[in-house]
This record gives C-alpha cells, structure tokens and sequence, in this order.
C-alpha cells in the first residue's frame, strides 16, 4: 500500500474518532438535558406555591388525596426514561472497571443500600411517603368536606406526620438521599453515561436538599432546627448516636 493509501485510512479512522467522540459529548449532554427537565419539574411540584394553586383550582380534596400519588406517577415515569435513557445513546465509553472478584463489590454495596431504604420505612409512613394512604382517603370519600387551607399556613391539607427522628434518622438527617448516593456509585464498570447519569443525580439530590430542609423548617418550625444542628445530613459516625438521641431528648441543641 502507498503513501497516498495509508494517509487516506488514516484521515477515516480520525474521522471515525471525531464522530465517536461528538456522539460521546452528545449523549453526556443529552443525559444532563434529561436530568434538568426532571429537576425541574419535580421540584416546581414540590414547592408550596404550586401546591397551593393546585388547591386553588382544583381542591382542597384534590390536594389532599391525588396530589401526592400523582406526583409520585409522574416521577417513577420519568426516573425510569431517565434510567433507560443512556442505554439507547451510542458513543458510551468505558472509564473504570474492576478486574476479577472486585467486580462483584457493587452488588454487596447495592444490597446495603436497599436494606437501607427498607430500614427507613420503619420510620416513616410508606403509604404516605408515595401517597397510597391520600388515595385511599380520596377514593372512600373522607375529604369530600374540606376547607381550603388557610393561607398562612403549609398548604399541605393531608395528614403531616410527626417528625422521625429516632431509628436511622438519628444517624443521617436524609438516610434515603444516602441510600441513593451508594446505589448510584456502586458500578462494576464506570462508563462515560454511568458517570454523568451518577453526577446529575448527585447535583439533584444537593441542590433539592436545600429547598427541602427550607420546607422542613417552615413545616416543623424549631424542632427540625433543632434536629439539624443534631444529626448530619448524609454521613454520620454511628458512636454518636446515643449523644444524639440524649441531646435531642434534652433540647440542648446548642
């Protein structure tokens, strides 16, 4: 082969590089695109501004029974597009991948995470949490005759539940949101979409936890104040949790 031959394959397997590339840097965007759309909507749903205009139109039975389960559809469907999502883009890329038995640590840290998130609902109310319980009281007709919110108050006509701060949640202030971090990064290959799917959902979770805590605040007043000067957020040495429970029982937040 010539000269003139060699250089020309060499021109195709640049180009062939520039387009895996481009269709690389594409599918990254295209999975931060995703996970924008979904940040913003569901938090827009979260706010009590939305909550409160829903009311306005359609409800005080509508905000205490389907809201929440709605807003829990809307949500699984599109965490499921964005977890399908990476999987129909080409030009993923291989990063990190563990050799030999260590490929099989992600499973071990994936299993710690689910019991993780089992372990929360002992705390909190699961029906609640997804909104199964609103549900049923809309379907039985328990909020045909409710009054519209008061507006200065949380517009949350359901049932507010106490705040946990016993179990796991002595341990993290957000053990869900902790759960979350260990699945996501428990990988057995890190490829370019893994990474940028893990690192949106990271972004997500921070940026939501600070207009939660904000709601939280504004819903449990000093107790959670008190709580959040307590307990850290997402990690939590598990020696401290007896002083914790000792200090949240005193009051002595300070």
């Amino acid at each position: 082969m010539g000269w003139a031959g060699q250089s020309t394959q060499e021109r195709r397997k640049e180009k062939r590089e520039k387009i895996g590339m481009a269709d690389s840097l594409w599918g990254a965007l295209v999975i931060c695109f995703g996970w924008s759309v979904f940040g913003f909507g569901h938090s827009l749903l979260c706010r009590p501004r939305v909550k409160r205009a829903a009311e306005r139109l359609l409800g005080p039975a509508f905000l205490a029974g389907l809201y929440r389960p709605l807003h829990t559809a809307i949500s699984t469907v599109m965490l499921i597009w964005l977890w399908l999502l990476p999987h129909g883009l080409p030009g993923d890329i291989d990063l990190i991948g563990f050799p030999g038995e260590l490929r099989y640590l992600h499973l071990a840290a994936k299993v710690a995470a689910a019991f993780l998130i089992v372990a929360c609902f002992r705390d909190i109310n699961f029906g609640e949490f997804i909104g199964i319980t609103q549900l049923g009281r809309w379907l039985s007709g328990e909020l045909k005759n409710l009054t519209a919110t008061d507006p200065e108050a949380f517009p949350l006509v359901q049932q507010v539940e106490p705040l946990a701060t016993g179990g796991l949640y002595l341990w993290v202030r957000h053990p869900l949101n902790t759960a979350a971090f260990v699945w996501i990064w428990a990988q057995h290959t890190y490829t370019l979409y893994s990474v940028t799917f893990a690192i949106c959902l990271t972004i997500y979770i921070l940026i939501g936890n600070r207009y939660e805590e904000r709601d939280l605040i504004e819903r449990y007043g000093s107790s959670y104040e008190c709580y959040r000067e307590t307990v850290p957020a997402f990690i939590g040495g598990i020696s401290e949790i007896a002083s914790r429970a000792e200090k949240l029982r005193s009051g002595s937040c300070k």
